[in-house]
Parts: structure tokens; C-alpha cells; sequence
């Protein structure tokens, strides 16, 4: 009788435990292990700075590490596929800007409406030469490029992408022929105006402030519909939009966001948490001077808003691609509504 009494404690003590562990596992919750984050471009532009910025302050709230790596390629739709394709568990995130807006224009990855958007912050649009560059203004480089139609180079981050539709509309704009040259991001772009590989650099004016800072690169015009002005520098640098009206549009339609992406089929749970990280992130005091080093606009969206933002914005990109010559693909025959 003893015996079998043993062997009932035994049995209760060993069901018990496995019971605890299997309500442990099924009471945990996201997440229980690192989060990877694919930038889909390359070291030192805009997506990478602020994904490696705000990985860090998510981390205090999520209580594991974020990891970001650099797949660039294919306008974006290198990394993007690669967590579309990942398991969509919360655990694969993609590091990415308003260049997603582009996605389908170029038929590289999902378009908008499957996507959850978690948008930062983004900066302005600058072109900017070297600092040796004998072009003092914008109105110099305009000349120039009338004098010699595809003679001047100016450096993008990627063809289809914001910065370089940013250029093509100055160039519309100015009735004149620009030759643009691609990179795999801003990054690489603005190290070859430094090194002088091309005349002129379409960038982010988070991007390119502290060359500017530095006296390295000299800003000529904000592709913006208001001037900014930089530390270091004197003066308001001036507007495209002032200078160039025909290109208002453009100018004032399209700008940049820098932050993350989840598949749309993540599941709530995950998605809520990532959220409640992010907007923490964004409340941080250190985000707020972050910001102003970046020469940045804070926009903490994520939610209903962010979805919001992202679908006109697509809407508005596509057409402007298209009509710009720069889409592969017709907005109208993918069901895009003009903006």
C-alpha cells in the first residue's frame, strides 16, 4: 500500500511539472528570443542610421536583442522578399523607408497592404557637390547641365528610388538633362561624391549635415517646397519649389520615412508588443536630440495612421514614377487610384 502510495505521489509530482511547463509555454509570449532586422540598404544612409538607432531603446522594452544586418539590392526588394518569405512570427523585421512605397512600381516585393508600417522620423531632400565642386549654386549647375545636356553626374541611392525621383523632378522642373548614376543606397552615393566620382549628390539632409558640418560638401538646394538651414552653414539653403515652381508638386508630395515593416499576417499579439517598443522608442528623450542631429522630422506613426500614410503615399510615388518615366509598372493596371 505504501508502495502504490509513492508511486501516486511520484505520478502527481511528475504531472504537475509537466503541466506547469506546458502552461509556461503556452502563457509565453512574444518575444522569447532575439528579433533580426534586414535593412534593405546599405550602411551609413538614412534606413540604416535610424534602425541601428532605435534597436537599442526597443531592446530596454522588449527584453531581448535586436539584430540588424545590411541586404541591400534590387531597390529594396532583396530584404523585403527575405522576410516575406521568412516565417511570420514577429521575429524576422524589416528595416526600411518611404523607397517600400516603390515596391510595386517596380515590381520588387508586396505592396503596401500587406505590410504593417512603423514609421520613425525622415529628413529632407538635398542636392549637394563637393566641396571643391566649381558650382556654387544651384542655378550653376542648372547652367551647366543646359550647356551640356547628361554631362553633369549626379550620385542617387538606387534608380526608382525617392532621392532619385527627387533629382528627376528638379530636372523636369529646370527643363534640363541630368545623368543619374545608382548605388546601392546613400551611403556608397555620398562617399562617391566625396571621392569625387560624380558632380553632384541627391541624399537626405540627415544624411549629408554633417559633411556639410565638416565643409565637405557643399548643399545647393533643398528638393523640398522650404529651404533648411545647417550648422556650420550660413544662410537658408533654398527651395526647389521657390526656384523651380513647376516641380511643386513633386517636391511637396514625396518625402521620406525611415522605420520598420512586419508582414500583415503577424500575429496581434506580436505586432502590439513590437508597437508599444517602438512608440516607447519614439517618447525616449534621446530620440528628440537624435532627430535634431539628423536634421530630421519625427513622426512616430504606427497603427491605423501609419497604414494610412503608407497607401496614399504608394498611391502618390507610383503615379509619380509613372508619370516621370521611372515606373516599370502601370499604377492604373495594378488598381493604384490616381492620388
Amino acid at each position: 500500500m505504501r508502495k502504490l502510495s509513492v508511486i501516486l505521489i511520484i505520478g502527481l509530482i511528475v504531472g504537475g511539472q509537466l503541466f506547469a511547463a506546458g502552461t509556461t509555454e503556452a502563457q509565453a509570449v512574444y518575444p522569447t528570443k532575439d528579433i533580426t532586422v534586414e535593412i534593405f540598404s546599405s550602411q551609413g544612409g538614412g534606413t540604416d542610421t535610424w534602425c541601428r538607432f532605435l534597436s537599442p531603446l526597443m531592446e530596454e522594452e522588449l527584453g531581448v536583442s535586436i539584430v540588424p544586418s545590411n541586404l541591400p539590392g534590387a531597390n529594396g526588394g532583396t530584404a523585403a522578399q527575405k522576410i516575406w518569405n521568412a516565417k511570420h512570427d514577429g521575429y524576422q523585421v524589416l528595416g526600411a523607408s518611404e523607397t517600400s512605397m516603390f515596391f510595386g512600381s517596380n515590381g520588387v516585393a508586396p505592396t503596401a497592404e500587406n505590410w504593417h508600417f512603423f514609421i520613425a522620423a525622415g529628413s529632407g531632400g538635398v542636392i549637394g557637390v563637393n566641396k571643391d565642386s566649381p558650382y556654387q549654386t544651384i542655378e550653376d549647375l542648372i547652367a551647366a547641365a543646359k550647356a551640356n545636356p547628361g554631362s553633369i553626374t549626379i550620385g542617387n541611392s538606387g534608380t526608382g528610388k525617392g532621392w532619385h525621383l527627387k533629382a528627376v523632378s528638379l530636372e523636369k522642373a529646370a527643363n534640363v538633362k541630368f545623368k543619374h548614376v545608382p548605388y546601392n543606397g546613400s551611403g556608397p552615393a555620398i562617399t562617391a561624391l566625396l571621392s569625387k566620382e560624380v558632380q553632384a549628390v541627391s541624399a537626405s539632409t540627415g544624411e549629408i549635415s554633417e559633411y556639410i558640418r565638416a565643409g565637405m560638401i557643399r548643399p545647393l538646394v533643398i528638393t523640398e517646397v522650404e529651404g533648411e538651414t545647417f550648422d556650420g552653414w550660413d544662410g537658408i539653403v533654398p527651395a526647389a519649389a521657390d526656384l523651380y515652381p513647376a516641380g511643386v508638386f513633386y517636391f511637396e508630395n514625396m518625402f521620406q520615412w525611415l522605420g520598420f515593416m512586419l508582414p500583415i499576417d503577424t500575429p496581434k499579439e506580436a505586432v502590439d508588443v513590437f508597437e508599444r517598443a517602438f512608440q516607447k522608442a519614439m517618447e525616449d528623450p534621446r530620440t528628440k536630440e537624435f532627430a535634431k542631429s539628423q536634421s530630421a522630422n519625427i513622426f512616430a506613426l504606427s497603427g491605423e495612421e501609419a497604414k494610412k500614410l503608407a497607401l496614399n503615399m504608394e498611391a502618390v510615388n507610383w503615379w509619380m514614377a509613372y508619370e516621370l518615366g521611372i515606373a516599370k509598372n502601370n499604377p492604373e493596371k495594378a488598381g493604384i487610384p490616381r492620388p
